[in-house]
C-alpha cells in the first residue's frame, strides 16, 4: 500500500487543530507558550491563531503577567465560536442539548417523543424536533457544527445504523445518512453509554485517565470500555455488550431473546422480577412498563422491612458484583464510574456489590482501582454525551495514517 504525501494545506490543517486542542487543554494560554508546547515556529503559531480568531473560534480574554518586555494576550476558545447539538433518544421523549466549544450547556430541553416501535419514522420525528429546538435556541445555522444521537443498544458507529434497540424496539435502523440529508449538518450515531464516557473522557472524571469503564444501572444494563484513551468497540463495533453476559445456563428470558444474560437479572425488570420469585407482589406485568417509579415502590418497600425486596436488593448487588468482576479481570480497569439510576437503585445494593467483587476480583487486579458510584442520575450528562460525539470529531486531527497491508 502506497501512502499519499501530505500536502501543504493538509499540514496547516493539522497544526491548527493541534494548537485548537492545546488551548481547550491549557486556556488561558499565549502564543509563546503555544510555540513552545506545540514545537511550531513563532510565525506559524501566530498566523494559525490569527485565523482562528478571525473564524470566532478563539479568543484573547486577558493579559499575561510582563516579564520585561510587552505583556503576552491570552488565549481561550470562543465559548460562542460553534455549537454541537446532542440528542439523548429515550422511549417516550428525548433530551436536547446544545453545546459551546467548552462542552458547556448552553440550552437543554426535555421534548415528548414516541419512538419506541417507531422505527421507521424516526428520521422525520428527529429531524422536526431538532429544527424546533435550534430555532428556539436563538443560535445561528451556520454555527451549528454537528449532531450526535445516543441510542441504547448496539450500533455501528461507521454506518450510522441502531443494529439493535430492545428497549426502543428497533432493529436495523439507518439514522446517520437520511438524517443528515434532512438537517444539513455532519450527523453521529452512538450507543448511549459510550456518549456518556465520550463525556467523561473530553471534559469529566476519565479526561487524565487512560483505561475506565462506565456502567449504567436502569431500563437496561449498559458498558463503555475505554481502553488506551479510546473507546473498545470490537471488530464490527458493537462489542463490549455487558448486560449480555451469560450469567446462567437456561436462565430468565432476557429482551434481547437469549436466555440468562446478566441484564435480565440486575436491570430494573430483573430486579422486579427476583422481587416476584421471593414472594412479592407488584405491577406491572409487562417488563417495558417498569420504570423509575416502580423501582421506587420497591426501594420505599424495602426502607419499611419487606424482607422480599431487601432479598431482591442484596441479591441483585450479587449479581452486579458477578459482573463487575469478571470486567476487573479482563481489563484491569483503574476505575469504574457506576450510573446508579435514581439512586435507590445501587444504594441497597452496594454492601453485596463491594463484596461480591472483592471475592471474585483476581489476584492484584484490584489494587488501586477507583469506584466512583453516581447515586442520582443527571439525565442531562447523557445528551451532553451526544453532543461530545460532535465535538471529539471537531477537535480531532485532521488526518489519519492507514497502517501498511
Amino acid at each position: 500500500m502506497q501512502l499519499q504525501p501530505i500536502g501543504r494545506k493538509k499540514i496547516r490543517a493539522i497544526n491548527q487543530n493541534m494548537l485548537l486542542n492545546l488551548i481547550r487543554m491549557h486556556a488561558p494560554i499565549s502564543r509563546t507558550q503555544l510555540q513552545k508546547i506545540s514545537g511550531l515556529s513563532q510565525g506559524t503559531v501566530v498566523s494559525l491563531i490569527t485565523q482562528l480568531i478571525e473564524r470566532e473560534l478563539v479568543i484573547e480574554t486577558g493579559m499575561a503577567a510582563s516579564t520585561g518586555g510587552r505583556k503576552a494576550g491570552l488565549l481561550e476558545l470562543s465559548p460562542q465560536g460553534a455549537y454541537a447539538i446532542g440528542v439523548h433518544l429515550m422511549e417516550h421523549h428525548i433530551i436536547a442539548a446544545l453545546l459551546d466549544l467548552q462542552g458547556e450547556i448552553h440550552t437543554i430541553e426535555a421534548i415528548p417523543l414516541h419512538l419506541r416501535d417507531h422505527g421507521e419514522e424516526a428520521v422525520a420525528l428527529i429531524a422536526s424536533c431538532v429544527e424546533q429546538f435550534i430555532a428556539k435556541s436563538g443560535v445561528p445555522r451556520q454555527k451549528i457544527i454537528g449532531l450526535g444521537c445516543g441510542i441504547s443498544g448496539p450500533v455501528n458507529r461507521l454506518t450510522g445504523i441502531n443494529v439493535d434497540s430492545w428497549i426502543l424496539n428497533w432493529h436495523q435502523i439507518s439514522i446517520r445518512q437520511p438524517l443528515s440529508e434532512r438537517l444539513g449538518i455532519p450527523i453521529f450515531v452512538e450507543n448511549s453509554v459510550n456518549c456518556l464516557a465520550s463525556y467523561e473522557k473530553l471534559y469529566g472524571r476519565g479526561e487524565t485517565c487512560s483505561d475506565f469503564l462506565v456502567i449504567s444501572l436502569g431500563r437496561g444494563l449498559g458498558l463503555a470500555t475505554v481502553l488506551n484513551h479510546g473507546i473498545y468497540r470490537g471488530t464490527k463495533g458493537i462489542g463490549a455488550e455487558f448486560g449480555h453476559i451469560p450469567l446462567f445456563n437456561n436462565g430468565r428470558l432476557c429482551e434481547c431473546g437469549n436466555q440468562g444474560c446478566l441484564e435480565a437479572y440486575v436491570a430494573d425488570y430483573g430486579i422486579v422480577e427476583t422481587y416476584r420469585e421471593l414472594g412479592g407482589s407488584i405491577e406491572p406485568l409487562q417488563r417495558e412498563q417498569v420504570d423509575e417509579r416502580i423501582i421506587d415502590i420497591l426501594y420505599k418497600r424495602a426502607q419499611n422491612g419487606d424482607a422480599a425486596a431487601i432479598l431482591a436488593f442484596h441479591r441483585t448487588g450479587r449479581f452486579l458484583g458477578l459482573g463487575i468482576a469478571s470486567l476487573v479481570n479482563l481489563y484491569n480497569p483503574a476505575c469504574i464510574m457506576i450510573d446508579g439510576g435514581a439512586g435507590h437503585r445501587i444504594e441497597l445494593m452496594r454492601d453485596t456489590m463491594h463484596a461480591t467483587l472483592e471475592k471474585h476480583i483476581f489476584s492484584q487486579l484490584g489494587q488501586g482501582l477507583t469506584m466512583l458510584i453516581d447515586t442520582d442520575t443527571n439525565m442531562d450528562n447523557w445528551a451532553r454525551g451526544a453532543g461530545c460525539l460532535v465535538l471529539q470529531d471537531f477537535f480531532a486531527l485532521t488526518i489519519q495514517v492507514q497502517p501498511f497491508l
